[in-house]
């Protein structure tokens, strides 16, 4: 019983003194936004081809991917900005009574763009499309530096977490002291904005309005309390 008495009086002294240690802080969450216009575009064009010899799949595919690099080449997309390794080889099959009978291969290619001159966006589609390249997708406008504008969007959170813990003091009639803790509550997550856009609208390049893409940041802030 002694024991257990004792645990429990140094149990209570201990969460007494912990909140005795945590009455002289004030704790506020800080949060900053930015807006910042995309200065890359991104995309992934897809070239197949259906057969039954891989090696003649492998020759029409890089075939066409060659068409593909020369127009982007055309319209300035640095090397850089083209990345066309990825290739995949697989069984094709259609459906004949009631049992799928393998037919030869598909054979395809996946080139990812990055293009940074928004203006020549309507004359590449309308020339890959005249390519007949299987499908263009995945696209999404980005900020290319989203490291920096997270910092800034960081910047603007702690910003108003000062902000806030001046107002709660002045309301409060007591003295803020300096931080004593900080701790980052977020971290940066792309929200890249997709273009649902017609190929009738890539026509008039003033119609390609990329906006703004928002940076979100947040942070929790404590300070000590003048006496």
């Amino acid at each position: 019983m002694r024991i257990l008495l004792v645990g429990i009086l140094l149990l209570n002294s201990f969460v007494l003194s912990a909140h005795e240690s945590r009455s002289d802080i004030i704790t506020v969450r800080g949060q900053g936004s930015i807006f910042q216009a995309p200065d890359i575009l991104k995309f992934t064009i897809a070239v197949e081809e259906k057969g039954d010899n891989s090696s003649v799949l492998n020759g029409l595919v890089n075939a066409k991917t060659d068409k593909i690099l020369s127009v982007l080449s055309k319209h300035k997309v640095a090397q850089q900005d083209i990345q066309a390794m990825s290739l995949s080889l697989y069984p094709w099959y259609e459906r004949e009574r009631q049992s799928n009978i393998q037919k030869g291969f598909v054979f395809s290619r996946n080139i990812n763009v990055t293009l940074r001159k928004f203006e020549n966006y309507p004359a590449i589609l309308e020339e890959l499309f005249t390519l007949k390249v299987n499908r263009i997708d995945g696209f999404r406008y980005e900020v290319e530096d989203q490291q920096q504008a997270y910092l800034n969007a960081l910047e603007a959170a702690i910003s108003d977490g000062h902000e806030r813990a001046k107002h709660l003091a002045k309301n409060l009639k007591i003295k803020l002291g300096s931080v004593v803790n900080v701790e980052e509550t977020s971290s940066y997550q792309p929200t890249p904005q997709p273009s649902a856009r017609s190929l009738s609208v890539f026509n008039e390049a003033a119609q390609y309005l990329p906006g703004l893409n928002e940076i979100n940041a947040s942070v929790t802030l404590s300070f000590n309390i003048k006496e």
